[in-house]
């Protein structure tokens, strides 16, 4: 990896040069060795000429593993400055350095540790609100460790779906590539032994023939083109591309509105059980947990209730007026309100939700999987049956 520095020669004055290197870390060592005093190192960024090429943003992975790395330096007694050093001398990704470096530096130049995450403007509120709290009692490294689990939830809870829907995927994909062999190769010569009597075939022939005549390299070529140049467009001009949300009104769908309702029942619960634990009031906790929401059916409702509890009602009798919600909600968080404890209370909303909606996925896989089948096994029955009453109808045309 190439880098570019910046450095102040005995004179004071400042001079610029690159230096090749495994890492950050190991450039800055190489620096110093030669005695020069570094004020600015980066890596040297990949020419213009390559359009295509992938910006490595840091994900919901690295900040896991930095809340985490940070609470386990906290504990151990050493000052913030110095883990983020740590850190930072640790990472490989060049983005996720930058960042750090632009926390470090505010947080030297006498800023809040809150204020700092949130100049970079690469953190969401709800990790800010934690660390404000936290910084505000003294309590960092609490701070660290609910958002190392809330992150740990989230990245868990994503994990799970991707490899519950992994085999529907592979059956999907395989049923595509068949029907593309059947429909491109052994279709089209099986009806070229009738020549210009084609058109005398039996209607299920004939539909079959055309479908062939669309199922090509060609018409695949244009609807990958299509699909690549909206995603390209769309990064180019995101404000103004947009595609259709679907996920909002897969609420109405009655097999999958469960689903969809747990799921999001669980985010919800799980974020406002980790803000009120960090010490977050209430009010706050709710509007920045129903933001996490990404169902609008179910995002609205819960987020107009912040302004009525404003007004003096009761959590729970704002909670029961969402009637997309189960009863279970605004019963047990009667129950926590009336004795005071509505984070634990929300933590076993959570797992009440969790659990459902793992027992729904399991249940809905068992069923996609054998329906995809069965679906698969009737088309091939239909080019088959129709393949046999096109050799049957032979005898009918004039050769």
């Amino acid at each position: 990896m190439e880098f570019a520095y910046r450095s102040l020669d005995p004179a004071g004055q400042e001079s610029r040069g690159s230096i090749t290197a495994a890492d950050y870390a190991a450039a800055l060592e190489m620096l110093k060795a030669r005695g020069i005093v570094v004020t600015g190192l980066t890596e040297k960024k990949a020419r213009a000429g390559s359009w295509f090429a992938v910006k490595r943003n840091f994900n919901d992975e690295d900040m896991y593993n930095i809340a985490r790395e940070m609470s386990t330096l906290l504990r151990s007694g050493m000052r913030i400055d110095k883990a983020f050093d740590i850190l930072i001398h640790a990472t490989e990704k060049q983005d996720l350095r930058e960042v750090l470096l632009r926390i470090i530096a505010d947080i030297k130049a006498g800023k809040g540790v809150a204020q700092a995450f949130d100049n970079t403007g690469r953190f969401g509120p709800l990790v800010i609100s934690m660390i404000h709290v936290s910084e505000a009692v003294g309590e960092l490294r609490e701070a660290f460790e609910n958002i190392a689990r809330y992150l740990r939830f989230q990245i868990q809870f994503r994990a799970e779906v991707r490899n519950a829907m992994s085999y529907p995927a592979f059956l999907v994909f395989a049923s595509g590539v068949t029907f593309f062999v059947i429909f491109q190769f052994i279709v089209p010569r099986f009806f070229s032994i009738f020549g210009p009597q084609g058109t005398r075939l039996p209607l299920p022939a004939k539909a079959l023939y055309a479908i062939s005549g669309w199922f090509n390299f060609t018409s695949i070529g244009i609807m990958a083109g299509l699909v690549v140049g909206f995603l390209v467009l769309r990064r180019l001009n995101p404000g103004k591309i947009k595609a259709p949300n679907l996920y909002h009104y897969l609420i109405f769908i009655p097999i999958i509105r469960k689903l969809v309702l747990n799921l999001e029942m669980s985010r919800f619960s799980y974020s406002m059980y980790t803000m009120l634990q960090s010490g977050v009031e209430f009010i706050k906790a709710l509007k920045l947990s129903s933001a996490l929401i990404q169902n609008e059916q179910i995002k609205g409702p819960i987020a107009s209730l912040v302004g009525q509890i404003k007004e003096g009602k009761k959590i729970a009798d704002v909670f029961e007026q969402v009637h997309i919600l189960p009863p279970i909600v605004p019963n047990m968080i009667r129950v926590g309100e009336e004795s005071g404890n509505l984070k634990d209370i929300f933590l076993e909303l959570y797992q009440v939700f969790d659990e459902r909606f793992r027992n729904g996925i399991k249940r809905l896989l068992s069923l996609l999987e054998p329906v995809i089948i069965i679906a698969m096994g009737l088309i091939v029955g239909f080019i088959v049956i129709t393949l046999i009453l096109t050799v049957m109808s032979v005898s009918n045309i004039k050769m």
